[in-house]
């Protein structure tokens, strides 16, 4: 049996808007209220509250929130959240790639 292919840019579309909603979320553009990049301080003391109350939460709080560990994480979380905006733009694009070759083949304009 061949292992058929199929290249749907609606899918992938439906795909990059998922992602966006959650990337709109850890901006704080969603619609929860908490546990967003707005919400890191990058002072030298994260606590568990920032991070969050769950046993593994609390044990990142005390690394992170020593000796200016707080403003890496943030660096850390800054690029996660770009590269995480630059897959959203791949995927969309991609959609966009898929599309226009589709409207190519078939002869649309």
């Amino acid at each position: 049996m061949t292992d058929a292919r199929e290249n749907s840019p609606s899918g992938m579309r439906l795909v990059a808007q998922e992602l966006r909603g959650a990337f709109d979320a850890m901006m704080g553009r969603g619609e929860r209220p908490n546990g967003n990049i707005n919400q890191i301080d990058t002072g030298n003391e994260l606590s568990a509250t920032q991070i969050g109350r769950w046993s593994d939460a609390e044990t990142l709080a005390k690394v992170v929130g020593s000796s200016n560990a707080g403003l890496k994480f943030a660096e850390v979380y800054d690029k996660f959240i770009k590269a995480y905006e630059d897959v959203v733009k791949a995927v969309e694009l991609s959609a966009d790639n898929h599309d226009r070759a589709r409207r190519t083949n078939e002869g649309e304009t």
